[in-house]
């Protein structure tokens, strides 16, 4: 449901904007700014011998796009090749492809034809294999643009508005706190950083959080390129303000009140409406997030469900978790289309994949049309399912210029029906973020500065993982702990509640293991004993819980919370029960009951009592990953001691 801006009241300041100075502006000249960094993928492939890729550039304050340039990797057996960028109707440029299969490449774009704040380019390959050779499809090898950037011209401006303030692009995010904030002021923090990182979701956005004393006159370091920095303080006059100079700062205020207010006007599109230095929230309505049984493939985003290829053809799919809004089980999509009718001298059949299992398979219909149901088995999910579906034909007659291309088209439309799943498939970590929607209680053991900022890095972590924003609410430490709601917990200095079993804890100098099932108990006494930090995932029985905390050694626990948001990638590695770090050691995930989930798949007993062949599984599977924690206990004092 759109929330329309008339819903939105500004009180805007009535101030002259020439009374702000600007930053100063230095030298203009060209930015490298990856595709990644701007919303897309990090190479492009270009199927067959002709195919188009279509790019919608955004056009950066003070910036303009000038050339793409990237790494060319050439497909086997071609002879030559060229590269075309189209803005419009025009040409912009045709680049022969060089015969090097690694080879740097870059396009102009100048002449771009301008859309309101974007520059549509769509770039076309032509490829003409060699002679004798009748590659018709390089399926699985295509020619693939790697290490893309788009090279803009110009100076950033810096915003002097609180429209303009958060940009098209942004590659870092600092937040200022007061050295001991409120709790209000930490709960506005967590919120703005995540719907921050929501709204640049196909951006790797870097968010640090960093300490403003009251007395500080702006931030202790210029805003780098493409950096907006926002200080928030708790104060009886609210509002956004931007002030000017050579760093640039977004002050947001308010009290319990009218301060969330602030955070959601900033995070929301209705910012544009305020076209001044300084501006004022009285309302801003929020959409209710719902998680229906039923949603189309199109609401999952979609809605690019066509391919055209010989002999083979393939679309993919995604079901993503996140979009459902829960753990789900019990996954059916409908499957409806078309494809180009086979002559009748031909036959074929349409084939639905996971991976490299086949979960159903149909022979094509004559008329081209197909509807099917096909149901997705629940081991099979994860937060993202890639679904396959294919079209192999058979009776083809083989020669260059025989074969004719088929299209494979399914209808976005098409409905996916689930169940909430509890506990979650798949569970862990690997349940986060659909576990904690659509709101999670956030409990800081330690309130205060530190313990804000490793309750902000695991959101930001885990809100790398969705579009879809997650929803943090900040409550004392033992409400979030005692609660029937989703939860994430800092207790850096360990002392976590018993009615919370972690699947890795340590008691004095035993470590405990725990299985699926709270009786598959494993001790063991380290001496001495090993301190780490973790990031732990648990299910209640009720909820899943996500843990941040360390054996009385926060140290490890910041360890593993920078490292974890240092690559954006490492979210999405983000499974098992456990992430563990100790010693000088990288973090590395920890699944400790691997060994019963291996005999459960062997017995097919998933909801029987555990036999006491599987204990004995678990029992291996455990003492393995203790036996490597007890060399960690070993190997650690000499490595200090050299």
């Amino acid at each position: 449901m759109r929330v329309r801006a008339a819903l939105l009241t500004l009180l805007l300041a009535t101030l002259p904007m020439i009374a702000v100075p600007g930053p100063a502006q230095a030298d203009p000249g060209d930015h490298a700014i990856p595709l990644t960094s701007l919303g897309f993928g990090k190479t492009l492939q270009f199927q067959g011998r002709t195919h188009e890729v279509s790019l919608s550039l955004p056009i950066l304050p003070g910036l303009a796009p000038t050339a793409i340039t990237g790494t060319v990797q050439l497909p086997p057996s071609l002879a030559r090749g060229t590269l075309e960028a189209h803005s419009g109707q025009r040409l912009l440029e045709r680049v022969n492809l060089p015969q090097d299969p690694r080879a740097p490449i870059r396009i102009s774009l100048a002449g771009a034809e301008v859309q309101g704040d974007t520059v549509p380019v769509t770039l076309t390959s032509s490829l003409l294999p060699e002679p004798g050779i009748c590659p018709d499809d390089w399926t699985g090898q295509p020619l693939t643009l790697s290490d893309v950037a788009v090279t803009y011209f110009g100076e950033e401006r810096q915003p002097t508005t609180v429209a303009e303030y958060l940009p098209p692009v942004l590659e870092r995010l600092t937040v200022y706190l007061p050295p001991n904030p409120s709790q209000l002021e930490s709960s506005a923090a967590l919120s703005l950083t995540t719907a921050a990182v929501a709204r640049y979701a196909n951006q790797a956005v870097a968010v640090e959080v960093r300490r403003m004393d009251s007395g500080a006159t702006g931030p202790d370091h210029p805003p780098a390129f493409l950096e907006r920095q926002v200080a928030i303080r708790e104060g009886s006059d609210p509002g956004l303000r931007v002030t000017g100079g050579p760093t640039p700062l977004l002050t947001v205020s308010g009290d319990k009140s009218s301060l969330p207010t602030q955070i959601q006007l900033l995070t929301s599109d209705l910012a544009r409406a305020a076209m001044a230095g300084s501006a004022t929230a009285l309302g801003v309505p929020v959409a209710p997030q719902l998680a229906p049984d039923a949603v189309t493939l199109a609401a999952l985003g979609q809605n690019r469900l066509s391919a055209t290829a010989i002999g083979y053809v393939r679309v993919d799919f995604a079901l993503d978790m996140t979009r459902l809004g829960r753990p789900s089980k019990d996954v059916r999509v409908n499957l409806h289309g078309n494809h180009t009718p086979l002559p009748d001298t031909r036959g074929g059949q349409l084939a639905v994949t996971i991976g490299d299992r086949q979960i159903a398979a149909w022979p094509v219909d004559p008329s081209g049309r197909f509807d099917q149901w096909v149901s997705i088995p629940n081991e099979l999910l994860s937060r993202f399912t890639t679904v396959t579906v294919t079209l192999q034909q058979a009776g083809l007659t083989h020669g260059c210029g025989l074969e004719q291309p088929v299209t494979l088209t399914i209808n976005p439309d098409g409905e996916v029906q689930s169940y909430v799943a509890k506990p979650p498939v798949p569970g862990g970590l690997g349940a986060v973020p659909q576990a904690l929607m659509p709101g999670v209680q956030v409990g800081l053991q330690t309130p205060g500065f530190a313990d804000t900022v490793r309750a902000i890095q695991i959101l930001v972590a885990v809100q790398r993982l969705t579009s879809v924003p997650l929803r943090p609410e900040l409550v004392s430490f033992d409400t979030a702990a005692g609660s029937d709601r989703p939860a994430v917990l800092v207790a850096s200095n360990g002392g976590v509640p018993g009615s919370i079993v972690l699947p890795l804890d340590r008691s004095g100098d035993t470590l405990i293991v725990y299985g699926d099932d709270a009786d598959l108990e494993t001790k063991i006494e380290l001496r001495p004993p090993l301190s780490f930090g973790s990031l732990q995932a648990t299910w209640t029985g009720k909820r899943t819980v996500l843990v941040g905390t360390s054996t009385q050694a926060p140290e490890h626990l910041d360890r593993l919370l920078n490292w974890l948001l240092a690559d954006p990638d490492r979210s999405f590695r983000l499974s098992g029960p456990v992430l563990l770090q100790a010693g000088d050691r990288e973090p590395e995930f920890f699944d400790p009951a691997a060994g019963i989930s291996k005999q459960i798949a062997a017995t097919g007993k998933s909801d029987s009592p555990i036999p006491v062949a599987a204990r004995l599984a678990l029992a291996g599977g455990v003492a393995l990953a203790v036996s490597l924690l007890a060399a960690l206990v070993i190997l650690l004092p000499r490595k200090h001691s050299r």
